[in-house]
């Protein structure tokens, strides 16, 4: 009978919680009111102000400047340089040169390389969710 006792002062049920902070509730969650729309619902209602400030966010602050430069450069490093595989040595080195005269010429303004244009889509999706 004692042990019985001792086990239900000790062995109170615990309360059930969420394996996720986000998903738990509580005083902290009390304000806390999300949106339930999907990601391009929400997003279409306000892309230009979304997209005006981040562009003026990097703009104007060098630490976002700095995180976009970063984000960048470990994404598309020296960018994509393809080689080909084809047996013969000779049609193997013709396609390479062709790609490195191609790369030169790859911006129809001539303002960029390839290499450059692909550093530069880059950042156009990561600043302004192109």
């Amino acid at each position: 009978m004692l042990l019985k006792t001792f086990k239900q002062l000790f062995n109170k049920p615990k309360i059930k919680s969420s394996a996720w902070n986000a998903a738990g509730s509580g005083r902290r969650f009390f304000h806390f009111q999300p949106e339930l729309g999907s990601i391009n619902n929400l997003l279409s209602q306000n892309l230009e102000i979304l997209r005006s400030r981040s562009r003026d966010m990097v703009r104007k602050n060098p630490y976002a400047a700095n995180i976009i430069d970063t984000i960048v450069s470990n994404s598309i490093g020296t960018g994509i340089k393809p080689q080909s595989k084809a047996r013969d040595g000779e049609f193997r080195k013709k396609v390479q040169e062709l790609w490195l005269k191609w790369t030169d010429e790859a911006d129809s303004s001539g303002v960029s390389n390839f290499y450059e244009l692909q550093a530069l889509v880059c950042r156009s999706m990561i600043e302004g969710g192109e």
